[in-house]
């Protein structure tokens, strides 16, 4: 199961974004990879150590909406391989 995260800002790094989702998740999270942090497409992958589909909407629901450094983020439950292709941008 994986959670993708987007609408992180421009101003936050991969090691940012990546040590944020880290604490977030806890045990739950497998890996986080960030793309094209530092710009306003940028969006995070946190494969999850879960293979039920309910935790990973519930984890999706818990960070959406959270802040990083101020700005609101959104957040949603993918199975594997469902990710949407990285390189179109996720309208907020």
């Amino acid at each position: 199961m994986n959670v993708r995260v987007w609408n992180i800002p421009e101003s936050c790094s991969e090691q940012d974004v990546r040590a944020f989702l880290q604490h977030e998740l806890g045990h739950y999270a497998k890996s986080v990879t960030v793309y094209e942090a530092g710009t306003a497409n940028a969006y995070a992958i946190a494969e999850l150590n879960a293979d039920l589909p309910y935790i990973g909407d519930v984890i999706a629901q818990q960070l959406h909406g959270k802040l990083l450094d101020g700005v609101v983020l959104q957040a949603s439950a993918a199975p594997f391989g469902d990710e949407p292709d990285p390189r179109h941008k996720q309208d907020s």
